[in-house]
Formats: C-alpha cells, structure tokens, sequence
C-alpha cells in the first residue's frame, strides 16, 4: 500500500472493535509505507451477554461497554478523528434500539462509531489476516470465530472472494446452551456443537467446491485453543485431534482452564464446540493461527480510505459495472454536483465525509434505471439499502441510499426518518445539490457553463451567465417544479 504521509495529520491511526465479546483498541504508526503497531488495548465487556431474548441491551453490559469505551477515550485524544475508525459488530447488528446506546458511547470515545454488517466484518477480518502473512498465491480459508459471530471467508491473496457470517458464537452460546445451573456441561457442549453443525450446512457445500490451499484461525478463541495445546501442536497450529483432546480434557478435569482469566474460561467451551463443528464440516485436518483479524483489518482499511486504495471506491466501481450504471452521465453529474457543493457551507455530518458520499451518490444515481425508467430512484434505494457493500458501515449505506432516493420527485422528511434533525440539516444541501445536479444534466450532454450557487440559510438561488437559462426552456420549467417541492421540506428555490 502506497502512503502519502504528507497528506496525514499525523501519523497515528487507530482502530476500536466493540466485538460481542471483546473491544478492542489499536494504535499504529505510519511511516515510510510501514505501519507499525505502537499499542494495543483489551477488554473482555461480553456485550453479547448483555442481550435480552427481547433484543435489548441491559443496564448492566451498557455500563461495563461505555466504562470501557471510557477508558479507550484517553488514548485517543492526540489523533485526529478521521484517523480513528471504530465499528460494532454482531450484538451491535442485532440488538433492537441501539441508537441511545450508541450516541452515548460515541460521547464517551468521542467519535463515531459505525456498526457494520456481517458480511463487512468477514471482509475487514480477511483484509487484517492478508497484511500478516505472505502472499503467496495460494488461496486461503479464514475462520473467525467471535462472541456472536463467526465469519467464513476464502480469499486470493489480498482479495476476499467468497465471505458469510454466520450466528454462532461463543458469547451468545454459552448463554444459550448452558444448563439450569447456569454451567456448561457436556450435553451443553453436544446440543451448542450440533447447533454449529447445522448453521455451517448452510454453506459447507459452495465452501468445499471453492476449495483452498491452507485454513487459518483467526482471534481469541483459536489463540486460546492453540495455547492450551501447544504441548501437541507448538502453538502456530490446532491439529483436529488436540480439539478432540481438549474436549476430553476440559470435562474431566476443572484444572484444564484454571490459568485462564474467569470470563474467557467461561466461554471457552462453547468456542470449542463451535471450532469442532468448523473442523468436521469443513473437514479440516490442520489449521494455522493467525496473529491479526477484525481490527488490524480495520485499521488498514482506514489508512487505504486516505490514500489511493479506498475500498469503498472499488465497490462503487463494481456496482456501476454490474447494474450497467452510464459512467460518463455519472460523471456528468458528479462533476456539477460537486461543483455546486464546493459553493455550500453546512455543518458537519458526523462519520461521513460528504463529499465522497456525494460523489458515490451521483456515481449511483442511475443504478435502479435497468429495473425501471420512470421509478429507478426507488429500485436504487432498495439495491443499496440491501447489498453488501463492501467498506461501507450501515450509516454510510443508509445516507447512500437515501441519498438516491431523494433526487426526484417528493422531498418528504419521512424518507430520512432514522436521521437526527442536527444529522438533517447537515445532509439537505447534498440531496440539494445532488437534485439540482441531475435536473441540470437532463440533456445527457456536457454542460458549456456551470450556475453559481448561493445558500442563505433556508433560501438557495441559482444564477445562470450569459442568458443560459433562456436558451434551455425545459430546463427552466424542470427548475420552477423544483422549487415547488423544496416547499415541502421549507426550502425556498429562486434562479435566474
């Protein structure tokens, strides 16, 4: 990866990961294309414990998160706050109404905070595991098993091809599969291995046919096992018959465990099932266990977002090729709904540069056309609202669709109703600018002149050079049924 240091602020980045079992917090340097891990923070919060059969979070495991996130705050005070990327995974995804909870943890690290989907979190898993081991040309598997998830990757050196995220985790399986006494026993390690077993069907045979060349393991749970059977294996490795070994062993002996710290001894076992389940489906003799999964990949991506290697880019890139988006009526649009954009000032919108998200959006805007002419709006805001997108957190995939969304007909407030009104405000001028922009590239033509733009708080104007807006009547008449919908959100549009 090619680093323009002259660009960064500093060259400290960090990378927070508020798993379902733990968080996680890494600092590195960046220097002469190295990057160089300088710190790292864990903490066992098990959030996933905290989850009720309702979806919500208790008191309990939201104190010991924002006491963590706390903590993690002081170590990030002297890096700039777009070189610090912190995502929440599986309890995050799944936990009903997590808004309130988010905002106060996104005070007490002080930045925003992204929960991403499962299938992001098996990409950033596979980005951290290819910055630590050679490139070889082989393919990979890359199993991560976390508190709530487990993700399933296969991948080509740096290229993810084939991921899935799949319900089981340790956390969440020892709460689930424990018995009356609140212990895991045996018939808890068979029902929680079984369960594992099934989950894992699900894709065991798109898995085998793909094939790979060498399997890693990757996090907590596989760096336990392999300590507890490097007397066998040597630590680099778990064999199939040390997991047989160490089941044996953990049931018939409380001794097995007793070095562990108590909330980790307590989840082992259902992680081991879960490992068990992994190597029978996938029929895996031996596995190596990597050093980096989630957060070092995290903390790459961040450093690729300023240089020239944002993956967020390649997706949009992909999509535009796989809807057979018309690039050059994209770029049409891009260029004049920047140029009206450099013309805005407005408040921040917090966790999304704007002015990416705004050149995404008119690279997208047409996205939905191949399923519909006269509603591609609505078929693009489906598609991006519900894909897998790689690089985006589900905020940035929210405001992206959205975004596409709004750039005709109806500007109803009601089509951003999980937007804060402080967030609102922030985003009207790109979907302003965004309309605007699309109105004035109706003719699928280059633009001789683009109008200037003034915003004077609730008032935009438009002002065209050299009689423009005579010369293009229908233009004029698209631009007088616009200001008739910026009425709807208390907008007012004058041009001349």
């Amino acid at each position: 990866m090619k680093i323009n240091t002259s660009k960064l602020e500093s060259p400290y980045f960090a990378a927070i990961d508020l798993g379902s079992n733990s968080f996680h917090m890494l600092i590195a340097r960046v220097q002469d294309d190295q990057v160089e891990v300088v710190d790292r923070v864990k903490e066992m919060v098990q959030l996933a414990r905290g989850i009720s059969a309702e979806g919500m979070l208790d008191i309990e495991a939201q104190s010991r998160a924002l006491n963590c996130l706390t903590r993690f705050s002081e170590r990030l005070r002297d890096i700039p706050r777009h070189q610090i990327r912190a995502v929440g995974t599986k309890s995050l995804r799944t936990a009903r109404e997590p808004s309130f909870f988010l905002k106060q943890a996104e005070l007490a690290l002080g930045v925003p905070i992204q929960v991403i989907s499962g299938y992001e979190e098996a990409r950033l898993v596979y980005i951290g595991l290819a910055h630590t081991v050679a490139n070889d040309n082989n393919s990979r598997l890359v199993i991560d098993i976390g508190g709530g998830s487990t993700e399933v990757i296969i991948g080509l050196d740096d290229e993810p091809k084939l991921l899935e995220s799949l319900p089981i985790g340790c956390v969440t399986y020892t709460e689930n599969f424990k018995s009356e006494k609140e212990r895991f026993t045996r018939d808890s390690f068979q029902q929680a291995y079984f369960t594992a077993c099934t989950e894992l069907e699900t894709i065991r045979k798109n898995y085998l046919q793909a094939g790979w060349n060498i399997a890693y393991a990757t996090s907590g749970t596989a760096r336990v096992i392999a300590d507890l059977v490097q007397h066998r294996d040597g630590g680099a490795l778990i064999n199939k018959d040390s997991i047989e070994w160490l089941a044996e062993a953990i049931f018939a002996s409380k001794s097995s465990l007793k070095d562990l710290p108590s909330l980790r001894r307590s989840v082992l076992p259902a992680g081991l099932a879960i490992m068990k389940a992994v190597f029978d489906q996938l029929l895996l003799e031996t596995i190596h266990v990597g050093d980096a999964a989630l957060k070092e990949g995290l903390l790459f991506d961040n450093i690729g977002r300023l240089s020239d290697d944002d993956s967020r880019a390649k997706t949009v890139v992909k999509l535009q090729q796989r809807y057979g988006v018309d690039t050059v009526q994209a770029e049409r649009v891009v260029k004049t709904a920047l140029t009206l954009w450099h013309q805005v000032q407005g408040p921040e919108l917090p966790g999304v540069s704007r002015t990416k998200i705004l050149t995404w959006a008119g690279a997208l805007h047409e996205i939905g056309m191949s399923i519909s002419h006269s509603s591609h709006h609505h078929h693009g805001f489906y598609i991006l609202r519900n894909s897998d997108l790689g690089g985006f957190g589900r905020y940035e995939q929210y405001i992206l669709a959205n975004l596409i969304r709004a750039q005709r007909k109806g500007m109803y407030a009601a089509k951003f109703a999980e937007i804060d009104a402080q967030s609102m405000e922030a985003l009207l001028p790109l979907v302003i600018c965004l309309r605007l922009a699309v109105l004035l590239n109706r003719s699928r033509e280059d633009l001789t002149m683009l109008p200037q733009l003034k915003v004077n708080e609730r008032h935009y104007q438009l002002i065209f050079q050299n009689r423009w807006l005579q010369d293009h009547p229908l233009t004029s008449d698209g631009l007088q049924r616009e200001a008739e919908y910026f009425t709807q959100i208390g907008l007012t549009l004058d041009f001349e």
